[in-house]
């Protein structure tokens, strides 16, 4: 009996060490690319417009089509490194163990290319929520299935599937699959994108292990290659006119019906197709304009503030952004708490409730930086809830906690604010207000810049004609975090609101201001933290895609005007159909449409 036990001992350790369980396969080490299965695209790259083989939809090809080489002359996007998949160099991989249980904790890459560090925690956590940063590797997780390193990978920034502009937007979403075999790892990659692709699209890359390689280390210093360019110069082609999208067809043959890629040029029966002369005509020259309006995008629900809850989200330093209808940002020093933006009235309670799950400390200071009821809404109720550093008593002004509740008279926390949006609120006399006087700024200012102090520098910069003529930009200068206000949103396109003094011009303005008050940490991510009006937070390359977007847009707009079209054949054109399913959907304040006339009346000198 005892031999006959110890014999399936035995075959099944046998087994066990002929084929190894899950978490058992060991990645560790140094993989060197092996780019020689298709060594242009895993290396300089394709030629500028060859998509063959990729499942782009329109959006995603027509953005690939007005990009530009040249944009890498811009120090902004000098240190840009390139995606999980795109990178294509070697990458040293350890593994992060719990030390009592030995368990796996994380696997930590370091790549080659740019320097880039990267995590797949393996414990468990969930992913972050919508509102989180975004990076160029991503948040990713790591499940062992049989011997297959599985993993999910979210919170990626918008970045290139190629170096020739092929894009992927950053609500992209990648499952990779590490597979160890002996001496080489094959990584299969399939990345599902909403915004520019029509089908998942699957890549594979094969890397060696090298037991003599050691990473390099990567330092990226910006310098200005181009002398004289205009601030904020956006190199790109307008829907057309990109010269050289059969560069490909020119070099290689590559068939020009294929050139444009999408999902079809990914199967077999494509070049069947071809040979046959079975594809329709579909050049380059004929994609190189949109199809017709882009697919409809849902509109959000519409936002009851009563049925919205307040999210929390610790940003750096003292600063956190509290969501619910939009941002706000709450600042916690010695002396008290400054509130940014305090979101429609409706949400005051709740948006009370969060902050005091963050502190007790007494709300000194209520900051708008705009004069939107969105923005704004709630200043009353949180004035009221707060105390000012000068609050009187019997005997005078009183300091920081000495307020009116213990020593006479308790006076609510001012509001303060531009003077232009005082003006836009408040009314002459005997007319209506747009909003109760217990909500108006008390406190104003006029000139360019204004400066407090809350445990750290708050500077507060004026942005005259963006969204509206009284924006400013909030930065807590310690602290690196800055609130953009309706300059900023990562949901939809730029609020112009010409009837308040917004424009196109101011809104582009802003957006290079903002992007010359960030300094990034490294590879142009992290360091300077924002928070827009409405959306995720954002660091300074997600600002440098919103404001390249608008430029563009803008350069569109701005050429139908020149050759004399109307606005309603300006709209006919759809000069933001590769953007409009990222930004374009409608909202109770603000559609596409209304973008695309407050820039064609901006630029045409049109009445307000």
């Amino acid at each position: 009996m005892i031999s006959e036990n110890f014999s399936k001992i035995a075959a099944v350790a046998i087994f066990l060490t002929c084929f190894p369980v899950a978490a058992q396969v060991d990645l560790s080490g140094y993989w060197a690319n092996r780019p020689h299965e298709d060594n242009m695209a895993r290396g300089p790259g394709l030629e500028s417009g060859e998509y063959e083989g990729y499942p782009l939809n329109a959006a995603g090809r027509l953005k690939g089509y007005s990009w530009d080489a040249a944009i890498y002359s811009n120090t902004e996007r000098q240190c840009v490194p390139l995606s999980i998949m795109t990178a294509n160099s070697g990458f040293r991989i350890g593994k992060e163990v719990e030390p009592i249980s030995q368990e796996e904790m994380a696997w930590h890459l370091r790549i080659d290319y740019e320097g880039q560090e990267r995590v797949i925690w393996m414990d468990g956590r969930p992913h972050p929520p919508p509102e989180a940063p975004h990076t160029t590797q991503g948040f990713s997780t790591g499940v062992w299935k049989n011997n297959q390193l599985v993993v999910t990978t979210t919170h990626l920034k918008m970045n290139m599937i190629e170096r020739n502009g092929l894009p992927r937007s950053d609500r992209a979403t990648t499952t990779e699959f590490f597979l160890r075999r002996d001496n080489i790892i094959t990584v299969v990659y399939v990345t599902n994108d909403p915004v520019f692709l029509e089908e998942p699209m699957i890549q594979t890359r094969d890397f060696v292990l090298d037991i003599y390689a050691r990473v390099a280390p990567s330092v990226c210093v910006p310098v200005d290659e181009i002398a004289n360019r205009p601030k904020g110069y956006v190199p790109h082609y307008l829907y057309g006119k990109n010269p050289l999208l059969l560069q490909a067809t020119t070099k290689y043959n590559v068939p020009p019906e294929a050139v444009g890629g999408g999902a079809e040029t990914m199967y077999p029966e494509f070049a069947t197709r071809l040979k046959n002369k079975q594809v329709g005509k579909r050049l380059p020259a004929d994609l190189s304009k949109p199809p017709g309006p882009a697919p409809a995008v849902p509109a959000p629900a519409p936002q009851d503030p009563n049925q919205v809850n307040i999210s929390t989200f610790p940003v750096q330093g003292s600063v956190y952004m509290l969501s619910g209808v939009g941002n706000t940002l709450v600042q916690i020093a010695e002396n008290g708490i400054y509130v940014i933006d305090s979101q429609p009235a409706p949400l005051s309670n709740k948006l009370l409730a969060a902050i005091r799950q963050i502190s007790n400390k007494p709300i000194r200071y209520i900051l708008n930086t705009n004069a939107d009821p969105r923005s704004m809404g709630g200043n009353e109720a949180l004035s009221k809830a707060g105390s000012s550093l000068g609050s009187t008593g019997g005997g005078g002004p009183q300091f920081a906690g000495n307020s009116g509740a213990d020593r006479g008279t308790r006076t609510p926390a001012p509001i303060f604010a531009h003077e232009k949006v005082l003006l836009r609120v408040s009314a002459p006399t005997g007319s209506t207000a747009a909003m109760p006087t217990a909500a108006w700024p008390a406190e104003t200012f006029a000139g360019k810049e204004y400066r407090l102090f809350n445990g750290e520098p708050v500077i507060i910069l004026h942005q005259p004609n963006a969204h509206t003529d009284g924006d400013t930009l909030v930065y807590f200068q310690s602290s690196n975090v800055i609130a953009a206000g309706e300059v900023f949103s990562t949901v939809t396109y730029p609020v112009i609101d010409r009837q308040r003094g917004g424009s196109i011009g101011g809104t582009i303005s802003a957006l290079n201001n903002l992007i010359d008050l960030c300094t990034p940490k490294h590879t142009q991510e992290a360091g300077t933290y924002v928070i827009p009006g409405r959306g995720r937070i954002s660091d300074v390359g997600d600002i440098v895609e919103y404001r390249d977007m608008v430029t563009i847009i803008r350069d569109r707009i701005a050429d139908a005007v020149k050759r004399g079209l109307t606005l309603e054949q300006t709209k006919g054109e759809n000069l933001t159909y590769d953007y409009d399913l990222r930004y374009g959907a409608p909202t109770d304040y603000w559609t596409r449409d209304q973008f695309i006339e407050a820039v064609y009346q901006d630029l045409k000198g049109g009445a307000k």
